[in-house]
């Protein structure tokens, strides 16, 4: 297929348009990437990871995909509660002989369109996490990075540690919380093309399965349902946006207290752009958390080997 025949195909004028999608020079939109993956046969999970499944033509010699920003996350693991039977950190906790956190990084390092990975954690874990990358074949782990006393400030640690390996403003950032074990590719791939189109996202979960009221007056007031959602993990925002906001947030001497960029960026009265997660993103934050994730982790077993029902 000719430049001018996939013009045709997406409906561009020229064949100018593609040549500079090629060249890296023009992004490309969510709608747009799929529509791409039709015509040249493919899935955007192909463009994204650059392995087209069909013959290369001189067409995509090179592809646009190769010259695509890079995409990395930054798992964060530097929280200290450890509401669980064991008395350490959360995210260390081992699930069927794999700590909690192994279960995110083994997340990113099987999706094609992840490219380095970063870990914040408290001072003293940096070796383990190593340990675990080495034991559980985690070839993207890039560093391990020291935490803060918030999350933020953990997640800024990250950022510093990406802009020193000459990162790009246009590269996407994913921010991942490490007691977030249900993290799967479909999800990761959903933020991605989000953020490819609009700049940042976070994911997020429905609560309109709730009757909620706000009690904080003197009579109780119903919350409609239908305008009700919770954060979840992961975020995923351009890397000139997370450089951009703690630049302001230094020059107003912000304390960085918040739990996540999300709330951050509500304080700085950003735009927010939300992405449906799944019910089954669950956090761990104490023994019942993990006793379900245990299940949860039995049930996928199941599911794929009949021989452990």
């Amino acid at each position: 297929m000719s430049q001018q025949e996939l013009a045709d195909a997406l409906g561009y004028r020229t064949r100018s348009t593609i040549a500079k999608i090629e060249s890296g020079e023009n992004d490309v939109s969510q709608k747009k990437l799929i529509k791409f993956a039709a015509a040249l046969g493919t899935t955007v999970d192909a463009l994204i990871s650059e392995e087209i499944s069909a013959a290369p033509t001189p067409a995509l010699s090179p592809s646009f995909a190769s010259k695509r920003n890079k995409n990395a996350v930054i798992i964060l693991a530097a929280g200290e509660s450890s509401v669980n039977r064991q008395n350490i950190p959360n995210q260390f906790v081992s699930v069927h002989n794999k700590p909690i956190i192994v279960y995110c990084m083994e997340a990113y390092q099987a999706h094609p369109a992840v490219d380095d990975m970063i870990v914040v954690c408290s001072k003293g874990w940096e070796d383990i996490i190593r340990a675990y990358a080495g034991r559980f074949e985690i070839t993207k782990l890039k560093t391990v990075v020291t935490g803060g006393e918030s999350a933020v400030v953990s997640l800024k640690n990250g950022v510093d540690a990406l802009v020193k390996a000459h990162y790009r403003p246009e590269d996407i950032v994913i921010i991942q919380e490490a007691t977030r074990p249900m993290i799967n590719v479909e999800t990761i791939s959903k933020l991605l093309l989000a953020c490819m189109e609009t700049g940042s996202a976070t994911i997020c979960h429905s609560m309109d399965d709730y009757v909620q009221f706000d009690i904080s007056g003197s009579r109780p007031q119903y919350l409609n349902r239908k305008n009700i959602i919770a954060l979840q993990s992961p975020e995923a925002h351009r890397l000139a946006l997370l450089t951009e906001v703690f630049h302001k947030c230094r020059q107003l001497r912000h304390p960085l207290t918040e739990s996540c960029f999300t709330m951050l960026l509500n304080f700085l009265n950003y735009n927010i752009h939300f992405v449906e997660g799944g019910v089954n993103n669950i956090k761990i934050a104490g023994d019942d958390d993990i006793a379900f994730f245990e299940a949860l982790r039995q049930t996928h077993r199941s599911e794929r080997n009949p021989q452990f029902r």
